[in-house]
């Protein structure tokens, strides 16, 4: 639910600036005075627009006039003398009155007649002289507003939809409303709920609507808004926010207040890769839920601590609606790549508010510095959004207190009669004898089933049903399956925190901070159980002591600085978002599990600089939780480096852990060196990592031990003639526990290899592949562990050889994924709007199937959209296309014989390949081998294209032929089984003009349209077909067309016991009228007859195209004209009468005016 609509959004920008043109005056109520002859038409007309009545005092020869001696005509702005009141034509009249100082001209016009003198005919006339336009842009926003956008009104009216009103409005400002004031400002009062597209590092936010007016001491900003604090190490926040937010600042004073709507609420999920799979890794909510949807541009994801950044060509893509996360071939994921993602989501139960409070100030020349926060984020229990409570569910809520797992009910429920009696449910209930004990479960069985039953996901092993597909759930066993019966009542929440922190320099080389923190978490706001521990508190202590020279006999061998680091946590504070770093608990080797204990952590820093080749820097660390944890940490790092031709780093970290019965010493460290030489570079890295963890007084390990040794020499080369290389080489060796003690698991060898080239102007290249070789040992080839082998593949080139003969592109890419079989669902939409209809529960069970939803062109009121379920399968994702153009007529000598032959000749040429496969030889994907392609055993999705167009003088206006062939083959596997399509085009197209006013384009398709589908599908169908059209264009003068076209067909669907043979005639005129620079004018006659053979079979939609058997009959007509320069008008009305059906109208008519 939007926390303020666009329309309000609208009223307070005007009301907004209203008030500041307000401001700008000392009153909207001004004086004026004029000065006026006596005239002979006794008609005295005042300059102003407007006149407040009774405001005027009228002076005649120096005395004020009496009301009686004039009559006034105020709304027109004028006044007359009395005929008692004696006046000369010589006088003059003075008139001071009120008036309301708003902007506006008495008259608007473009042009007028003006008299002046002409030289040729030595004599005046009279000639329009084109004014300056009035009301323009700059009138209306004022010149120093940039502004772009439209607002749109309309309506639509027709047979078979009721009359609806359409309306618009988007407007972008952005400028200077005086000398202190800017603004910008993007509105809208149209909903746009799209999610954008996760593949781009930039993201486009359709949707977003807000002002924001500032001022040099304060911002104001109402509507969508992102909200940052970085201030504190409790108190860091970034939220997407809807709403109001205002800050001021004046001298060392800061501060700011949000009250809004909140998008979603904040989580993160922390996982390791899966060796050889890119994705996609699901997200979850922070109770496991599945169905949520990310909120646009809110993540933020790390692979080992680093932030990766978003977009194909980068690191990551993203699909938010269905959460799911995809790592490109720039980032290859192993078993060993640690994932941290943290993000914003919603999951449409409860409306959620968020207010923030901030001020800041500075004393004593800056030396001292106060910060204060309050944040407030909720759930609203009483504004439920996708969900609906009863009060048995609220009551459920009060009384399980802060446990999820109370807060639950049965999502069994008998199936009620239809309005025939029928019981028509989706489940029956079973009996299993499990372990020597009976067992109820329940049973999908659509149409027949007494009952309906709804699913919760509990998590891998959690639950006793997987989910087939939509609304499908099957049993296969307790605690072997990830769904049970059970509905998940939601908890509404309510987190509060606010903090203070002090920033002081008692002196110039010391830095003190200090800062404290309190949380209020309730975790049910319907229950006040176990609300006794909603509150929390934690601070933190930092003194920093600023690098300081060393300087020894008037030497300076550096500087070296301290901090030291003591923050207390007690286990119930709550932060609002992530207060530690992303690889806290590994680098002190804790686990999530200890955070119900109290947490004391203490640091000590010290770092050495001497000039800009040697650092050195170590830190001492401890942190307890409770007494059940106490881990100590020791970090030294090294650097030598001349910032230009070499550098060396090492990094030592160890961790020693101390968990009540259970203790952990953990050594890891991390080098690497390299040296330049002119355009080259050589180096080698170095990771090492031993973790022992093991019983008290015992030698033997425990299953979190492990051992790892990597090395990588690397090399580059950089601009060398236009091509620059890179490459890196990596071995690595882990080892785990066996019976206690280490062994080795694994040998992982990783080649990286990458390309690029723009040496010549003809030619710009790229390329870059991954290949990694992991090999298990046999004693773990022995637990079920097997050799894996990744390959990722990107790679685009484009070429421009002979000026332009022939021109290409190569675009190829492969990754190792994980994908899933997807399901057909159909989505009810507003009729008009969708491309299906709905026929009816054709075999009564009570379930709409594939072959109840028919194509349609008009007045469909679904939409076909897929989802993947939940099944993944390891598969090679490659993608790859090229196209060629080529133009023989620059290859010889225009005047030659060969040249003259070969100057109208043109092709082009086109070639795309799509391949999800889960393929076990993947180098049969990688290599193009077609004949694994396609394959009905291990093709998931799978689609291949070949185009080959052939041109003699494509250009040409006067005569040009092109031929075509065009093939196109598809396999997917839905969750309803295999459709396989094949598609074949041939075709010749010839334009030619007979007259200079006479074009013609004649065509002639043969197409063959063969696809095969599970029997639930009305897809199936082996369709041949002929066309033949001709189209005859006139053109007695340029703004005028005139057009005649026949086409004949025969289509035959040869998939029927008896095939379905259809004959096609049509005949089309149409008109069109062009107002130059202005508008067109369209009208369109159209009379298509389809003859069948055949009335009993199913006729499938790629048949008729949409048309009914015997005589259809089209009329349209198409309106647009600009009136002035910035007002748009369209009208449209479409008629049809298609066999024996009604006539059917629909008119549109919009007005767009731009800004």
């Amino acid at each position: 639910m939007k926390f303020f609509s666009s329309r309000l959004l609208t009223i307070v920008f005007v009301l907004l600036y209203c008030g500041i043109s307000l401001s700008q005056n000392k009153s909207l109520i001004v004086t004026r005075s004029d000065s006026i002859l006596i005239n002979f038409q006794n008609h005295y007309q005042l300059n102003s627009n407007s006149i407040i009545p009774f405001s005027e005092i009228i002076t005649l020869r120096g005395k004020i006039l009496k009301p009686y001696h004039y009559s006034f005509r105020y709304e027109e702005n004028y006044f007359q003398l009395s005929d008692s009141l004696k006046f000369s034509i010589f006088d003059t009249l003075f008139i001071t009155y009120q008036t309301y100082s708003i902007p506006l001209l008495k008259e608007y016009k473009r042009r007028e007649f003006i008299v002046q003198y002409d030289d040729r005919f030595a004599d005046t006339v009279k000639i329009v002289k084109k004014l300056s336009p009035t009301l323009t842009n700059e009138s209306i926003f004022g010149k120093n507003i940039q502004r772009s956008g439209s607002i749109t009104r309309g309506f639509t009216v027709g047979t078979t939809r009721d009359f609806t009103l359409s309306s618009g409005l988007r407007l972008q400002l952005s400028g200077r409303l005086s000398e202190d004031l800017e603004i910008v400002a993007a509105l809208t009062d149209e909903n746009t709920p799209i999610q954008p597209e996760g593949n781009t590092e930039k993201l486009d936010e359709l949707d977003k609507v807000f002002i924001e007016v500032r001022h040099p001491n304060a911002v104001g900003t109402f509507g969508d808004y992102d909200y940052n604090n970085t201030s504190g190490e409790f108190s860091k926040v970034q939220r997407k926010l809807q709403g109001l937010k205002g800050e001021f600042n004046y001298e060392n004073h800061f501060g700011r207040i949000a009250y809004a709507s909140s998008k979603g609420k904040f989580n993160t999920n922390q996982f390791n890769g899966s060796e050889g799979v890119q994705g996609p890794y699901h997200l979850y909510g922070r109770n496991n839920e599945r169905d949520i949807i990310i909120i646009a541009g809110s993540e933020k994801v790390f692979i080992d601590g680093i932030e990766m950044k978003r977009g194909e060509a980068n690191d990551f893509t993203i699909e938010y609606s269905n959460a799911d996360i995809t790592f490109t071939s720039k980032r290859i994921i192993t078993s060993a790549t640690r994932i941290t993602i943290d993000f914003e989501y919603t999951d449409q139960r409860y409306t959620r508010n968020f207010m923030g409070i901030n001020y800041s100030t500075q004393l004593f020349n800056n030396n001292l510095k106060i910060n204060t926060n309050y944040f407030r984020e909720g759930d609203d229990q009483d504004s439920q959004i996708d969900i609906s409570l009863s009060e048995t569910d609220k009551e459920i809520l009060k009384r399980a207190g802060d446990s999820k797992s109370l807060a639950v009910k049965s999502g069994v429920e008998e199936a009620k009669p239809d309005s025939l009696g029928n019981i028509i449910g989706n489940y029956r209930k079973a009996d299993s004898l499990i372990d020597g004990q009976n067992y109820t479960y329940y049973k999908y069985t659509p149409g027949s089933g007494l009952y309906n039953v709804s699913f919760s996901y509990m998590g891998e092993t959690k639950g006793d049903y997987i989910k087939e597909s939509l609304g499908n759930y099957r049993f296969i066993g307790i605690s072997k399956g990830s769904y049970l019966p059970v509905i998940f009542l939601p908890l509404p929440e309510l987190i509060q925190m606010a903090n203070i922190s002090i920033d002081a320099v008692p002196q110039k080389d010391i830095r003190l901070n200090f800062e404290f923190a309190g949380s209020s978490y309730d975790k049910n706001r319907f229950s006040y159980l176990d609300d006794k521990d909603n509150f929390g508190m934690a601070y933190n202590l930092k003194v920093n002591l600023i690098p300081q020279d060393i300087i020894l006999d008037s030497y300076n061998l550096g500087s070296i600085g301290l901090t030291y680091k003591d923050r207390f946590v007690q286990s119930k504070f709550s932060g609002i978002d992530r207060i530690n770093e992303v690889e806290y608990n590994r680098n002190y080797n804790l686990s999530i599990t200890e955070e119900d204990y109290n947490e004391q952590l203490r640091e000590l820093s010290l770092s050495l600089n001497s000039s800009d080749l040697f650092s050195l820097s170590t830190m001492y660390g401890y942190v307890n939780r409770g007494n059940i944890l106490k881990s100590k940490r020791l970090v030294n790092s090294i650097t030598l480096s001349d910032k230009k031709n070499y550098s060396i780093d090492h990094k030592l970290d160890l961790v020693v852990s101390d968990f009540g019965s259970t203790s952990s010493y953990w050594n890891r460290q991390t080098a690497s060196g390299s040296y330049n030489y002119g355009k080259a570079s050589i180096g080698l890295s170095f990771l090492y990592e031993d973790k022992q963890e093991k019983y008290r007084y015992t030698d033997s390990l425990l299953s979190s031990s492990l051992k790892y040794l990597e090395y990588t020499p690397f090399f580059s080369l950089n601009n060398f003639d236009g091509f620059d290389f890179k490459t890196n080489i990596g071995y690595r060796i882990e080892s785990y526990p066996v019976n206690a003690k280490l062994e080795t698991e694994s040998y992982a060898f990783t080649q990286s290899y990458e390309f690029n080239y723009k040496g010549i102007k003809e030619v710009t290249s790229s390329f870059r592949i991954v290949i990694r070789d992991k090999k298990y040992t046999q004693l773990f080839k022995e637990k079920g562990n097997a050799n894996n082998q990744t390959i990722l593949v990107r790679s685009q080139s484009r070429f421009n050889f002979f000026n332009k003969v022939l021109t290409g592109d190569i675009y190829y890419e492969a990754s190792t994924l994980k994908t899933a079989q997807y399901e057909k669902v159909f989505i009810k939409v507003t009729q008009g709007t969708g491309n299906y209809k709905y026929l009816g529960d054709l075999n009564n069970d009570g379930n709409a199937q594939e072959n109840e939803f028919e194509p349609t062109v008009y007045d469909g009121d679904y939409i076909l959209t897929t989802i993947p379920t939940e099944k993944l399968y390891p598969v090679v994702d490659l993608k790859t296309n090229t196209r060629w153009k080529t133009d023989l007529k620059n290859i010889f000598d225009p005047y030659s014989f060969i040249g003259k032959i070969l100057k109208p000749v043109s092709t082009e040429t086109f070639f795309r390949i799509d391949e999800n496969s889960r393929e076990s030889n993947t180098m049969r994907i990688y290599l193009l081998n077609l004949a694994s392609f396609l394959n009905d055993s291990t093709t998931i999705s799978g689609f291949r294209q070949f185009q080959q167009d052939y041109f003699l003088w494509e250009n040409s206006s006067e005569f040009s032929i092109r031929f075509r062939f065009n093939q196109r083959k598809s396999l997917n596997q839905y969750s309803s089984g295999i459709e396989k399509g094949f598609l074949k085009e041939r075709s010749i197209r010839i334009r030619f003009k007979m007259v200079e006013e006479i074009g013609n384009q004649t065509e002639y398709i043969n197409l063959n349209d063969f696809v095969s589908a599970p029997e639930n599908s009305n897809r199936a169908r082996t369709i041949t077909s002929d066309l033949v059209s001709s189209d005859f264009s006139y053109r007695p003068i340029k703004n005028i067309e005139v057009g005649f076209k026949i086409s004949i067909g025969r289509t035959i669907d040869v998939f029927p016991t008896n095939p379905t043979k259809i004959d096609m005639n049509s005949l089309q005129t149409r008109f069109n009228l062009s107002f130059t620079g202005n508008g067109r004018l369209r009208l369109e006659l159209e009379r298509t007859e389809l003859i069948s053979n055949e009335n009993d079979n199913y006729i499938p939609f790629e048949l008729t195209k949409g048309n009914s058997l015997g005589k259809n009959y089209f009329w349209r007509l198409n309106f647009d004209y600009k009136i002035g320069l910035n007002l748009q008008t369209t009208i449209s009305y479409d008629g049809r009468l298609q066999g024996t059906d009604r006539v059917i109208h629909t008119a549109k008519a919009e007005a767009r005016a731009y800004f």
